[in-house]
C-alpha cells in the first residue's frame, strides 16, 4: 500500500482497521479522504499523521505522538515537561481540577514531539498538539497563540511555557 493507500493492485484501495493500523473512526475518515483525494486525481502531501488517541472517561485521557521513553529509543534526546489542571483556572472554577498535560519535546531544538493529557477536555485539546506536531511547531511557537481566560486550554499555554529554560 502507498501513501495515498492504493494497494498493489491499481485502484483498490484501503483503509481503517484492515490496514493494522490504529483502528480509531477519526483515522480511518482522514485515510479515507485522503484515498477519495488520490482517486479523483487531486494529489496532496497531506499526512494522516500523527493521530491522536482518546478515552472519553472523567477526566478524559489524550495523547498524540511519541513518549519520553518513545522518544529515547529513537536516539531522540528530548525531555519532558508536566503541568497540573489544579493551577488553571478554569479547572479550578469547575471543580475539575483533577490531570496534568505532559509534553514530551527535542532538548536542543524544543520541537514538539508529544503530549499526554489527563484532564477535563483533554479530547478536545489534543488535537492543537496534533497540529503542532504536524507542522514541527515548537514549543516557543506553541506559545504564541493567545488562548481565552479562563479557560481549559490555557493548559496548553502552561505547559509549552512552564518549562524553567523556555520562561
Amino acid at each position: 500500500m502507498d501513501d495515498d493507500y492504493e494497494t498493489s493492485i491499481p485502484g483498490i484501495y484501503a483503509i481503517g482497521d484492515v490496514i493494522g493500523k490504529l483502528p480509531l473512526a477519526h483515522a480511518a475518515t482522514a485515510q479515507g479522504k485522503k484515498a477519495v483525494r488520490h482517486m479523483a486525481g487531486k494529489e496532496d502531501g497531506n499526512s494522516c499523521e500523527p493521530v491522536p488517541s482518546c478515552i472519553y472517561t472523567s477526566p478524559e485521557i489524550a495523547s498524540v505522538g511519541l513518549t519520553l521513553e518513545q522518544a529515547k529509543n529513537r536516539g531522540i534526546a528530548a525531555r519532558s515537561h508536566k503541568i497540573l489542571s489544579s493551577a488553571n483556572g478554569k479547572s479550578v472554577l469547575t471543580m475539575q481540577e483533577r490531570g496534568f498535560i505532559k509534553v514530551v519535546y527535542e532538548e536542543q531544538s524544543h520541537v514538539l514531539l508529544g503530549a499526554h493529557m489527563f484532564c477535563a477536555r483533554a479530547t478536545d485539546m489534543i488535537s492543537e498538539f496534533a497540529l503542532a506536531i504536524q507542522r514541527g511547531l515548537t514549543m516557543e511557537e506553541m506559545a504564541e497563540v493567545v488562548r481565552p481566560h479562563p479557560s481549559f486550554s490555557e493548559m496548553i499555554t502552561d505547559a509549552v511555557t512552564s518549562v524553567p529554560m523556555l520562561a
